[in-house]
C-alpha cells in the first residue's frame, strides 16, 4: 500500500513493514521528532521511533492471515505501549467510517454467496447458464433500489435507532410521544455511542434492508425469467440439506475475501449466519417483492416444464394428459400462475396441480362413480397372491384391457349394450383406464418422499448437524472420542437384531404379507383388507378436514360433478368421494401443501372455467340472434 495508509505504530527499526506479508517498504523511513521544536497551543501526543539503520534486518514472512489465529505468548521486548487488539481501530471512531466498512463487508459478502449459489445450480442441478446474468442484473439494480449505498445511510441508521429508543423511553415513562428526529450532519445531533453497539446498530439495518435469505430469492427469479423448472421447494430443500451454499455459506467468506479483522469488526458468522431457512412460500413471495421494486415485467410460470415434471413424478401418461392440460391453461390462464408479493396467496406450483386435477377428472371422468371402492379387492387380492412390482401389476391390467377390447370388437360380449352403471365389475376400457389411474396414482402416493436427508439415520444427522447446523465448532480431542463411542454403541444396537427390520419391511402400507400363517382363503383375506383399506381412507380424510361421500347409486347425469364445502358444527369442511381423495392427495404431497389447499384452488379454477363457459355461451347466443 502507500506510505499514507501506514501510522508510526507499523514502523520498525524507522522502516514501515506490510501489515499482510511482513515484507519491509525501504524506500520510506520514518523520522524521529522532538516534541520541544513544535510551539503549538493544544494537546498534541507524539510517538517516538528510534532512528533507522541504514540496513533493513531481514524478517520472515507471517503465514497466511486466518480468522482465528492462535495466539502466541508475548516476547520480551521494550515498547513503551502495547498495539490495539484490532489492526486500523483507531480508523473506526467515526460512525460513518464504521457504517461504511461494516456496509462495504456485508454486500461483498452476499455477492460471494449468491455467486457459489448460482454456480451450484449450474453445475450440480443441470441450470442454463443464463441464470447467472440475470440473477447479476437483478442484484445490481434490487441493491440499487434499496438505497443502501446513500451518503447519509449511516447518520439516517443512528438517527432512526435513536428516535427508536426515544419512543419506548416515553411509552415506558407515560410521556407524549416525541416529534421525528431529522437527520442532521452536526456532531449535536446524535450523541456519543458505544462502538459495539452502533456496529449491531448498522448489522441490524443491512439485514432489513438486504436480508441473507434474499440471495434464494434473487436464484429462484432467475429461473424463474429464463423458464427453468425449478420451484421454491427445490431451493427450499437444497438450503435445508446443505447441497445449496447458505446455512454454512459464511465458512468460505473468509477464504475468499480475506481475514475480516483487517477489514470489519464483525465476524463473517456474525454477518452471514441465517437465523432460519426461510419457507417455500415466503420465497416465493419475497422473489415477486423483489421484482415488484425494480419493476420487472414477469411473465407467468413454465406450465409446460413444471407440469412434465409432475406428471413423469407421478408415473402418468404424459402425451395422453399433457396436451389437454395446456389447452385449459391456455384457455383459462388464472392470474395465481404470476408471482405475487403478497405471502399469503396460494403459490403458483398449486394452480399448476389444479390444472393437472381438472384435466384427469375430465379426462377419466372421476366424479365419484365408486371406482375405488371396486378396485380395492382386486387389488389387494393380485398383491395377496404373488409378490409383484406395480410394473407387473399394470402389465396385468393392460392384459385385461386387450381381452375386453377383443370381446367387445367381435361382439361377443353379452354386456356391451347395458348402461355404464350396471356393467359387471366396471369391464368397460373408460373404467379400465380410471381403476389403472388411481392405483398408479396410490403407488405413487406411498413412495413420494417428503423427509430430509439428514433424518434417514443418526450418522447423517450427526454429519448434517457437525457440517452445515455447527460448522466451524472445533471439539477436543476427549470428545471426538466420546462421539466415537457412542456412535459404534449405535450401530451395534442397529445391526443387532436384523431379522425384525427384515418382518417390519415386508408387509406394506395397506398390503397383505405373502405368507398366510391364518390359514383363511383368499377371498376372506381380500375382503378384510378391503374393509380395513376403506376404513384407513375414511380416517384419513377425516384426519384432513374431509367428508367421505358414499359412492353414487343412481347416477342423474354423467357429466362433471362440482363439490362443496360444508359448515358442519361450526367448521368448513370439505366433502368428497374416495376418488376424488386418492387423486388430489398425491398431487398434495408430491407439491408439499396440504389438502385442503389444493381442494380450495380446484374450486376456484372450475368456478373460472365455468364463468369462461358462460360468457361463451352468451356470446354464441347474441351471434345468433
Amino acid at each position: 500500500g502507500a506510505a499514507e495508509e501506514y501510522n508510526p505504530d507499523d514502523a520498525e527499526d524507522g522502516f514501515f513493514s506490510c501489515r499482510q506479508c511482513s515484507a519491509v517498504h525501504t524506500s520510506t523511513q520514518a523520522t524521529a521528532a522532538d516534541p520541544d521544536d513544535f510551539h503549538v497551543t493544544g494537546a498534541m501526543s507524539f510517538h517516538r521511533v528510534s532512528q533507522a539503520n541504514k540496513t533493513p534486518k531481514s524478517r520472515t514472512p507471517a503465514p497466511y492471515p486466518t480468522p482465528y489465529p492462535t495466539r502466541q505468548p508475548p516476547a520480551a521486548t521494550d515498547f513503551e505501549e502495547p498495539r490495539d487488539f484490532v489492526t486500523g481501530a483507531e480508523a473506526w471512531g467515526e460512525p460513518e467510517e464504521l457504517g461504511a466498512r461494516v456496509r462495504w463487508r456485508y454486500m461483498q459478502g452476499l455477492q460471494v454467496i449468491l455467486q457459489q449459489q448460482l454456480e451450484v445450480l449450474v453445475k450440480r442441478y443441470r441450470v442454463g447458464a443464463l441464470v447467472c446474468g440475470l440473477a447479476g442484473t437483478i442484484w445490481v439494480r434490487w441493491v440499487a433500489t434499496s438505497k443502501v449505498f446513500d451518503e447519509i445511510w449511516a447518520w439516517k441508521v443512528l438517527a432512526e435507532d435513536e428516535a427508536a429508543q426515544r419512543l419506548k423511553c416515553s411509552a415506558s415513562g407515560g410521556e407524549q410521544k416525541p416529534q421525528e428526529v431529522k437527520c442532521e450532519w452536526g456532531d449535536e445531533a446524535l450523541p456519543r455511542k458505544d462502538r459495539r453497539r452502533v456496529e449491531f446498530i448498522f448489522l441490524r439495518s443491512l439485514r432489513m434492508m438486504l436480508p441473507v435469505y434474499s440471495t434464494l430469492s434473487v436464484c429462484f427469479l432467475a429461473c424463474h425469467i429464463a423458464r427453468e423448472a425449478i420451484l421454491p421447494t427445490d431451493i427450499y430443500r437444497w438450503a435445508m440439506e446443505g447441497k445449496l451454499p447458505y446455512m454454512a455459506a459464511f465458512t468460505e467468506v473468509d477464504k475468499l475475501l480475506g481475514s475480516s479483522v483487517k477489514h470489519c469488526p464483525l465476524s463473517a458468522r456474525q454477518l452471514f449466519r441465517p437465523v432460519r431457512v426461510i419457507g417455500t412460500w415466503q420465497l416465493e413471495a419475497a422473489a415477486g417483492s423483489i421484482a415488484q421494486r425494480i419493476g420487472l415485467q414477469l411473465p407467468s410460470v413454465n406450465f409446460y416444464a413444471i407440469a412434465q415434471r409432475y406428471l413423469n413424478e407421478l408415473s402418468l401418461p404424459i402425451e395422453r394428459i399433457l396436451p389437454h392440460a395446456c389447452r385449459i391453461y391456455e384457455w383459462a390462464l388464472p392470474a395465481e400462475l404470476w408471482l405475487s408479493s403478497n405471502p399469503l396467496r396460494v403459490p403458483t406450483r398449486v394452480c399448476v396441480m389444479a390444472i393437472l386435477i381438472v384435466a384427469l377428472r375430465v379426462q377419466y371422468n372421476i366424479n365419484g362413480q365408486g371406482i375405488w371402492e371396486v378396485s380395492i379387492p382386486y387389488r389387494i387380492t393380485l398383491l395377496s397372491h404373488v409378490n409383484i412390482k406395480y410394473n407387473v401389476l399394470n402389465f396385468l391390467f393392460a392384459l385385461q384391457e386387450i381381452c375386453e377390447t377383443g370381446r367387445n370388437a367381435d361382439g361377443s360380449d353379452p354386456d356391451a349394450n347395458l348402461p355404464p352403471s350396471k356393467r359387471p365389475e366396471g369391464g368397460t376400457s373408460e373404467e379400465f383406464g380410471t381403476r389403472e389411474l388411481l392405483c398408479t396414482l396410490a403407488s405413487a402416493y406411498d413412495k413420494i418422499d417428503v423427509a430430509h436427508d439428514y433424518s434417514k439415520d443418526l450418522h447423517s444427522y450427526l454429519k448434517y448437524c457437525k457440517d452445515i447446523v455447527f460448522p466451524g465448532i472445533a471439539c477436543s480431542v476427549e470428545e471426538d472420542h466420546l462421539v466415537e463411542i457412542f456412535q459404534d454403541m449405535y450401530k451395534g444396537r442397529e445391526d443387532g437384531n436384523p431379522k425384525a427390520r427384515m418382518e417390519e419391511r415386508r408387509t406394506t402400507n395397506g398390503v397383505m404379507n405373502k405368507r398366510c400363517r391364518d390359514g383363511t382363503s383368499v377371498g376372506a383375506r381380500s375382503f378384510c383388507a378391503s374393509s380395513s383399506e376403506m376404513q384407513r381412507i375414511k380416517s384419513e380424510m377425516e384426519d384432513h378436514g374431509f367428508c367421505y361421500l358414499p359412492p353414487r347409486k343412481w347416477l342423474r347425469s354423467n357429466g362433471y360433478l362440482h363439490y362443496r364445502r360444508k359448515t358442519i358444527t361450526g367448521s368448513l369442511v370439505c366433502i368428497g368421494h374416495a376418488d376424488y381423495y386418492v387423486l388430489i392427495r398425491s398431487f398434495a404431497k408430491l407439491a408439499e401443501v396440504d389438502v385442503r389447499v389444493l381442494h380450495t384452488s380446484v374450486l376456484k379454477l372450475e368456478r373460472r372455467l365455468a364463468w369462461i363457459e358462460e360468457r361463451i355461451g352468451r356470446s354464441l347466443d347474441a351471434l345468433q340472434n
